[in-house]
């Protein structure tokens, strides 16, 4: 039939076409979905690794004592971090685009600072031999930032202050490195730690980048996912404890991931990406100063943070677990708040997270002390009844 036929079917008028708006325009991508099976894959792995895991290191004699320094009463496995290890590597052959020369060196590093760690678990390695595997790592991953022009921008600045910035980079990969591992003394909090700063990172990194595909946010995927698969293996009873397997290495990567996230973003970003591991930092620096004050040495063992003073005033794991996580997560909410946030407003978002973590301690502190002297008095009291 010609054009002009009279019997011709009219054309439907449609309206304008409204296209959706695209994901990423809220933060996120169109690889949500792959990024939550990842999450779900490496939690599963890193959960049922804990199984044959926790029967081998056991055969190894990898087994903590109790002793006078210890938070627990019965032997216990350790060096179940390697489980961790497991669940976040495959990452690697899940297809996403990785910078394969930042990721071989982090990988790399974690390995090398985790063989040591796990024969420190078996056996014993010197504090000298620790602390030179801890530097070589931090050195190799500021410098592989450095030259994939993911490190800091030195240019046209003076040798002093480019000396310091890279004094002050080595002093927090190494630094936040032996925290994450002396902060693992309870049930459930070095892991509770890694899932709450990884999944944060994470989100923080995902709502400046727009998206969850960026390298350094796949990683903190991947190893607050670990962590989580972990975590019902050592939380509320610990069948395993993480060891310095997987601590060490843990505070490394969460370090490195810091310093990555901060550059890909914006050096502005580095604030409140250290201000979710403040509770790290300000327990084990304080700690620290106290011990040197008092004349001790403050590389041994000891029980004196102040999450190891609460549990020695009668609170048990799961209560000083629970309760740290649950300001950690208040403390992701503020710093959510902070990308968002005035220049004054951001100021008192970081005095009002330093106030959480100083109030969290007077509250350790206050109940250790008035713990002793109760014990004290009730002490004193059977003696003179006796």
């Amino acid at each position: 039939m010609s054009g002009g036929s009279s019997g011709a079917t009219p054309k439907r008028t449609r309206g304008p076409r409204v296209l959706p708006i695209p994901i990423s325009e809220y933060g996120y991508t169109s690889l949500f979905m792959p990024v939550s099976f990842v999450v779900l894959l490496i939690a599963v792995v890193s959960y049922l690794l804990g199984f044959p895991v926790a029967k081998i290191l056991a055969r190894l004699g990898a087994v903590d004592q109790p002793n006078a320094r210890s938070s627990h009463l019965k032997p216990v496995v350790r060096g179940g971090g390697i489980t961790m290890a497991g669940g976040a590597f495959l990452l690697v052959f899940c297809g996403f685009p990785l910078p394969w020369g930042v990721t071989a060196v982090m990988l790399s590093a974690a390995l090398g600072i985790g063989v040591v760690s796990f024969y420190d678990d078996i056996k014993s390695v010197g504090a000298a031999i620790r602390f030179g595997c801890h530097s070589v790592a931090a050195i190799a991953a500021l410098v592989v930032l450095h030259f994939s022009g993911l490190g800091l921008d030195s240019s046209g600045l003076p040798v002093p202050v480019v000396a310091l910035l890279w004094l002050l980079g080595f002093l927090w990969m190494v630094g936040y490195t032996n925290a994450f591992n002396f902060m693992d003394g309870i049930n459930g909090l070095a892991a509770g730690q890694a899932i709450v700063t990884g999944f944060g990172m994470a989100l923080l990194g995902s709502l400046t980048l727009r998206g969850y595909d960026r390298a350094p946010v796949l990683w903190c995927v991947a190893i607050a996912s670990a962590a989580l698969g972990f975590l019902p293996h050592n939380f509320p009873q610990a069948r395993i404890f993480m060891g310095d397997v997987g601590s060490a290495p843990l505070g490394f990567c969460l370090a490195m991931l810091t310093l990555w996230l901060a550059k890909s973003v914006g050096w502005w970003l580095l604030i409140p990406l250290v201000l979710l591991h403040a509770n790290f930092v300000l327990d084990t620096g304080i700690t620290l100063v106290r011990r040197i004050l008092r004349g001790e040495r403050w590389y041994d063992a000891h029980r004196e943070h102040f999450y190891q003073r609460l549990i020695r005033s009668g609170k048990s794991h799961p209560f000083v677990t629970g309760l740290e996580m649950a300001l950690q997560a208040v403390v992701l909410g503020l710093m959510v708040l902070y990308l968002h946030a005035s220049a004054p407003m951001r100021v008192g978002l970081i005095a009002l997270v330093i106030l959480v973590w100083l109030a969290f301690f007077a509250f350790c502190e206050h109940s250790f002390r008035r713990s002793n002297f109760q014990q004290k008095l009730k002490t004193n009291t059977e003696k003179l009844k006796n």
